[in-house]
């Protein structure tokens, strides 16, 4: 700077011309941007309320409104990631990170809540629940039976259902325009909450009326957002009187045709949970009534008179039961997967053994009540779990609480539970159930449903010699069951005796052989084993549906003892209702024993029969010989051949690593790789196809793809020169004052310069190009351009060596612009879609000089008259032939 007479004064420093913006100045500019707009806002409001819409479709898979509001925290969550990330522009990997972080740690304190220190930090065992609910959580939940309670682990469920479909939904907006593709992912929201819920539907009219209604006007506000300008006014009456037609249509259609389309039937609901088979197989358990003189006088297990339960808070004359057992396979009764519920397609279709929270969804009359069920030192140790009346709450207590309501598999239908882990002493549970007192004499009139539960009755054929012999004079189904239960008192009752007793005749079991010799005798002569089972055969033979119960009375003092535990059966009446026939309604007095003689003579006619051994039996010494024998192989089952490769055999640890380090990082690597390759054909493509003069043109394009996915900016409708410029600016700071003399020269058509600019062959002056380190500021873009711009703008068609000499040029300085960021700005290149998205204007383009010249030059040729002059218009005008030529060549 001088003075007026000419004396120089220093210039102030740049402190003092502008000062460097503070960090909270950059902060607060940075927290700005993070104000939504208008139209931000609205497809937020819209992806609320269509996330919350698909919400609603796990109203009758959880139980309260515990689970609703869990979703709801996700879904805020999700919003306020998806913005963050989106506002800041952050590739589509940086978003699903930050989806992952955000559930393992707010998973914990919003949803799961367990293992939590200081009540708000997730521990390690939360973060294997979260990881654990994430993965083949789904399956346990379609497994669990329906509602499940609203806390626990299945929360984590609920959260991440909301944290990621609002994150998708309001993601997929924010980067792409289009009116449809913002749908796909409230779309498949909608759907998996359909197919992931029950056969009952949660919310027809919100989630058919109200979600088509959303997606609709969310549709038409994105399509008239994304109308130019000028179009905006135009033929607006016409559009609306469009949309209220198809809506009109639709809604006609959808109350007059929908109800008879494909699928419409309310009763063939699609669901996953219908299509999965239950966890837990119960035919693998020995059935309690195989082993029920365990509980008899005298036997070697000592339980006659030993406290197995004590029940507390249970009215008397309630019956505690320990399994209801549908299914006979001519050996054994036992508990069937599947409860049946009548005769023809309703044979099978009850409910299975599922997975249930604290709360089970069951329906039965009688008086509520709640009632504590422990197991005392050396007392009930079974895989059935001991309940009463129709359930409806299960809460475990004590230290094994949490393992035993883990592993508990509970069937509606039946309301036996099974627990895989067998009660111990010291356990105990109170449980929720609606009750009523078992009649001790059989009703005088009940109306019983026709069928039968899962049995052969084929095979049956031996007892209707004594059926028919007891209901020959009597009518109706229920007179003729009354009429066997009352036969069946006047037989003898026997537990087998004690060891050199003539009663050890008596074998147990209930298999087919035992009965047919149980019901051939001149007297019948058993236990509750025998009687039961032989009642609910023939019952069945009949067709009157009759199960077998193993349960016990407990005494005044809510003990219950071997000598409570008896078996009795229930009938199933037109109602539905299972009524229970307690076995003092068929069962002879205990004190009437079999006559010595009549068993004798009895074993001259038939012979000592020995029936083949029930399925599954417990161990017990009263089974046979074999008893040592399967003892050991319960301890010690034998070991499976197991397959290596099913990740089921493998540890934890190695499963998680698998799960959830490796296959993630398969998985990036892969997407990875997918881009570089189609970045690469392309590239390729460029190269290799069209005539020379649009490979050159490709080659540009190339350099300005590699500066787009950098982020770099570019003159939207600028000259390759402008955009050289710009680039060059951006990655190295103002270009010099004067421009190059090359450069002009370029501009106005002189030759092409040759590849010196980018020196591939002296040694000393090529630059060294490394990934992350270059030995020369200096770019030369604008140099590069002015060679495309020769070789495009020229009358003769650039050669393959030109073609390749200006390539080499072209992967030089994209090397360079590249060695000028960082690690992370280039894989954020490597992996961006944007070039691929929309296209850039290549720079093709006349710059203003060379138009004034060219339409000064066309003037004068029309002017001209002859040859000469129609030669050298042709010629004058071949630059715009050409760059004409270089705009095709890149469509």
């Amino acid at each position: 700077m001088t003075t007026p007479a000419g004396s120089s004064i220093p210039a102030p420093p740049p402190s003092v011309l502008q000062r460097p913006p503070t960090f909270r100045h950059k902060a607060t500019r940075q927290l700005a941007r993070l104000r939504p707009t208008r139209p931000q806002l609205v497809d937020a409001g819209f992806t609320v309320l269509l996330v919350t819409l698909a919400l609603i479709g796990f109203r009758t898979t959880f139980f309260g409104l515990g689970w609703l509001w869990v979703g709801l925290a996700g879904l805020l969550v999700g919003l306020l990631v998806s913005h963050v990330t989106a506002t800041y522009r952050a590739p589509g990997v940086v978003t699903l990170a930050a989806v992952a972080a955000a559930y393992l740690l707010l998973g914990g304190p919003i949803a799961v809540r367990e293992d939590l220190v200081a009540g708000f930090l997730p521990s390690g065992a939360t973060f294997a629940t979260l990881v654990h609910m994430a993965v083949p959580g789904w399956k346990e939940l379609l497994t669990a039976l329906t509602p499940v309670d609203s806390e626990g682990p299945y929360m984590a469920l609920a959260f991440l259902f909301g944290l990621v479909g609002s994150a998708l939904t309001y993601a997929v907006a924010r980067r792409w325009s289009g009116p449809v593709v913002a749908l796909v992912a409230p779309v498949a929201l909608l759907v998996a909450s359909i197919v992931l819920g029950t056969l009952t539907p949660a919310a027809v009219l919100l989630q058919g009326a109200v979600f088509a209604l959303a997606a609709i006007g969310w549709a038409a506000l994105r399509s008239n957002r994304n109308r130019p300008a000028l179009q905006n006014g135009a033929g607006r009456t016409t559009r609306a009187v469009t949309t209220a037609a198809l809506l009109a249509a639709a809604t006609v259609g959808g109350f007059f045709i929908g109800p008879h389309l494909p699928g419409a039937d309310d009763t063939q609901r699609t669901v996953f949970r219908t299509a999965l088979t239950p966890p837990v197989d119960v035919t693998q358990f020995a059935s309690p009534l195989a082993g029920f003189r365990q509980y008899t006088e005298p036997n070697p297990a000592r339980l006659w008179d030993r406290t197995l339960l004590v029940v507390q808070g249970l009215p008397a004359g309630v019956p505690v039961r320990f399994a209801a057992l549908d299914s006979y396979d001519n050996l054994v009764w036992g508990a069937g997967n599947q409860a049946s519920r009548g005769e023809g397609a309703d044979a099978a279709a009850g409910s299975s053994f599922r997975k249930v929270g604290s709360h089970i969804a069951s329906e039965g009359a009688g008086q509520e009540v709640t009632a504590t069920v422990t197991v005392p030192a050396g007392g009930y140790r079974d895989v059935w779990l001991p309940t009463f009346g129709t359930v409806t709450g299960l809460d475990f207590a004590g230290s094994r609480g949490d393992v035993l309501a883990d592993e508990l598999r509970f069937n509606v239908d039946t309301d036996t539970g099974v627990l895989p882990t067998r009660l111990a002493g010291g356990d105990a549970y109170t449980v929720t159930a609606r009750v009523s007192v078992a009649p001790a004499q059989l009703p005088t009139e009940l109306d019983v449903e026709e069928g039968q539960v899962d049995v052969d009755v084929a095979a049956l054929g031996f007892l209707d010699d004594k059926v028919a012999a007891w209901t020959d004079r009597v009518d109706g189904q229920w007179e003729k069951f009354v009429a066997m239960a009352r036969a069946m008192q006047d037989g003898a009752y026997t537990d087998g005796g004690s060891p050199g007793d003539y009663q050890n005749s008596f074998l147990p079991g209930h298999g087919l052989a035992r009965l047919q010799r149980f019901m051939k005798s001149t007297q019948l002569a058993g236990n509750d084993e025998q009687y039961a089972s032989a009642l609910a055969l023939a019952a069945n033979r009949l067709g009157i549906p009759t199960r077998v119960v193993v349960g016990a009375m407990p005494e005044k003092d809510g003990t219950v003892k071997g000598k409570d535990v008896h078996a009795w059966v229930e009938v199933r009446t037109t109602d539905g209702v299972w009524q229970p026939v307690l076995q003092t309604a068929f069962l002879p007095d205990r004190n009437k024993k079999p006559q010595q003689l009549l068993t004798k003579s009895e074993e001259k006619k038939t012979g000592a029969q020995v029936p083949p051994p029930a399925a599954n039996n417990p161990p017990s010494v009263l089974q046979g010989p074999d008893q040592a024998q399967n003892a050991t192989q319960l301890k010690n089952p034998p070991k499976d051949d197991q397959n290596p490769l099913d990740p089921s055999t493998w540890p934890d640890w190695l499963r998680y690593l698998l799960f959830l380090v490796v296959l993630p990082l398969l998985v990036l690597l892969l997407v990875y790789a997918s881009i570089r390759l189609a970045k690469g054909v392309r590239r390729r493509r460029r190269r290799t196809r069209g005539a020379t003069a649009s490979q050159v043109t490709g080659g540009w394009r190339e350099l300005v793809d590699t500066a787009r996915d950098l982020r770099m900016p570019l003159p939207i409708k600028g000259t390759r020169l402008e955009q050289a410029r710009a680039l060059e600016e951006h990655v190295l700071g103002p270009p010099p004052e004067k421009p190059s003399p090359v450069v002009d020269g370029a501009l106005m058509g002189a030759p092409a310069p040759s590849s010196a600019h980018f020196p591939r062959d002296s040694g000393a002056a090529s630059p060294s190009i490394e990934e992350g380190k270059v030995s020369t500021r200096r770019l030369e873009l604008v140099s590069l351009a002015a060679s495309a711009n020769a070789h495009v703008f020229d009358l003769d068609e650039p050669t393959p060596d030109d073609v390749e000499a200006f390539w080499a040029d072209v992967e030089t300085a994209r090397q360079r612009i590249r060695a000028e960021q960082g690690f992370w700005q280039r894989l954020r290149g490597d992996v961006s879609l944007r070039t691929f998205r929309d296209h850039l204007p290549d720079g093709g383009g006349l710059g203003p000089a060379l138009r004034r010249t060219s339409r000064s030059q066309g003037s004068r040729s029309q002017g001209s008259r002859g040859r000469g002059s129609r030669g050298r218009a042709s010629r004058t005008t071949a630059p715009a032939r050409r760059s004409r030529r270089g705009q095709k060549g890149d469509a």
